[in-house]
C-alpha cells in the first residue's frame, strides 16, 4: 500500500461536520427564538398590565378570574376567564362575560383580534336592573398605538338584547366600526354600523288595518329589515367614566357636531335614508337639519312593524304623512322628502313650524 492510498481519510469528518452545521444553526435559531418570544411575552404581559392600570384611572375597571399567557412560536394569545369591567360613578355598571380570548402576531402586536363568549349580562349595581346580550359569534378587532386604540371593529352573528327576559332587539348581522378620523384632532371619530335582519318589540297601539295587516303578512313571510349609517363625530369628549349629561355637556360646550353622512334603513321593498348636521345649542336643545327620504313608505313601514321595529299605529298613517313629503326621486324612484330643521328650539318642515322642542339633558 502506497502513501496516496491513505490520505483521503480525513475528509470522512469535514463532511459530517458540513452536514451537521444547517441542524446544528437549526437548534441555535430555536433556543435564540425562544429568548425572543420570552421577553417579548413579558412585555406584552406588562403593557397589558399599564393598560389595566390606564383603563383604572378612567374609570373603568378590568378583571379575569383567571388568565393565561401563550401562543409560542408564531403568536401571542391570551385567554381571559369569566372577564369583568366596571363602569364607576354614581350609578355604576359591571359587565360580565363568559371567556375572551385575544390573539396577535408577533410582527405584528398592534393589531389585536379576540373572540368573546356569552352571554353578557350588564348590571347597575344601585337598582339591580340587568341587559342580556347573546350572540353565536363575536369577534372584536383592534389596532392601536401607545396604548391607545386607534381603529376598533366588532362583528357579531345572531345577536340579541334582552331586558327582563323580554328581546328589545335582535339582528342576524351586526357590525360597528370606529376610528380617529385621519389628519383630524383625536377628538374625531368617524363611525360606521350596519345590520341585517334586524327585529325589535315595538308594540302595537291601535288594530291593524286589512292593507298594512296583508303587508305586513308578506313582509313576515320574506322578513329583512336591513340598516346602516355612517357618520362622523366632532370635539368626542375623552373616554372616561362619567354620566351621559356630564358627557353631552362637554361636548356641546367644545361645539361638537354629528355629520351623518348617510343613514338608511330597507325592508319590505322600500327605504328610508337620511343625511344631515346636528349639534346642540347653548340651552341644550338640537341644532341643525336632517334631510329624511322614504320610498315606497307604507311597504317599508309595514316591514318594520312585522320585525317589532315601529308600532303598527304608525305603519297605518304612512300615506297620510307621505302627503307633508316634498316629491323627489332616490336611485331612479319616486320619493317623498322631508328637510328637518332644528333651531333655537324649534322644529320645522322646511319654513314649516311643526312645533318646540326642548333641552335633551
Amino acid at each position: 500500500m502506497t502513501s496516496s492510498d491513505v490520505r483521503p481519510a480525513p475528509a470522512a469528518p469535514r463532511r459530517r461536520w458540513l452536514i451537521a452545521l444547517p441542524f446544528a444553526a437549526l437548534v441555535l435559531l430555536g433556543i435564540g427564538w425562544s429568548f425572543v418570544w420570552q421577553w417579548s411575552a413579558g412585555r406584552a404581559e406588562a403593557e397589558i398590565d399599564a393598560w389595566i392600570a390606564r383603563e383604572a384611572a378612567e374609570g373603568r375597571n378590568w378583571a379575569c378570574a383567571s388568565r393565561e399567557f401563550g401562543g409560542f412560536p408564531f403568536r401571542f394569545e391570551l385567554i381571559c376567564n369569566a372577564p369583568t369591567v366596571t363602569f364607576t360613578g354614581p350609578e355604576p355598571w359591571t359587565a360580565r362575560m363568559t371567556r375572551a380570548h385575544a390573539v396577535a402576531q408577533v410582527w405584528n402586536p398592534q393589531h389585536i383580534i379576540a373572540e368573546f363568549e356569552g352571554p353578557s349580562v350588564l348590571t347597575q349595581s344601585t337598582s339591580g336592573r340587568e341587559i342580556t346580550a347573546s350572540w353565536s359569534l363575536l369577534q372584536v378587532s383592534g389596532v392601536g398605538r401607545d396604548g391607545r386604540a386607534e381603529r376598533v371593529s366588532v362583528s357579531a352573528n345572531d345577536y340579541s338584547l334582552a331586558e327582563a327576559g323580554t328581546t328589545v332587539f335582535s339582528a342576524r348581522h351586526a357590525e360597528l366600526h370606529v376610528r380617529h378620523h385621519p389628519g383630524e384632532a383625536a377628538g374625531t371619530l368617524d363611525i360606521a354600523l350596519g345590520f341585517t335582519g334586524a327585529s325589535g318589540m315595538a308594540l302595537s297601539a291601535t288594530p291593524r288595518t286589512a292593507g298594512v295587516a296583508a303587508a305586513q303578512a308578506a313582509a313576515q313571510a320574506s322578513k329583512s329589515v336591513d340598516g346602516e349609517m355612517q357618520v362622523s363625530v366632532t370635539q368626542v369628549p375623552p373616554f372616561r367614566s362619567m354620566p351621559a349629561a356630564e358627557r353631552l355637556a362637554l361636548w356641546q360646550q367644545a361645539g361638537g357636531r354629528v355629520q351623518l353622512q348617510l343613514a338608511r334603513i330597507t325592508g319590505g321593498g322600500g327605504a328610508l335614508s337620511a343625511s344631515g348636521e346636528l349639534g346642540l345649542d347653548a340651552q341644550r336643545r338640537p341644532d341643525g337639519r336632517v334631510d329624511l327620504a322614504v320610498v315606497k313608505a307604507q311597504p317599508l313601514f309595514a316591514a318594520m312593524a312585522a320585525a317589532g321595529l315601529l308600532p303598527d299605529f304608525l305603519a297605518n298613517l304612512a300615506p297620510a304623512m307621505m302627503m307633508a313629503g316634498m316629491p323627489t326621486t332616490v336611485d331612479g324612484q319616486k320619493a317623498s322628502s322631508f328637510p328637518f330643521v332644528f333651531r333655537n328650539g324649534q322644529v320645522m318642515l322646511g319654513v314649516l313650524p311643526l312645533g318646540k322642542i326642548g333641552p335633551l339633558y
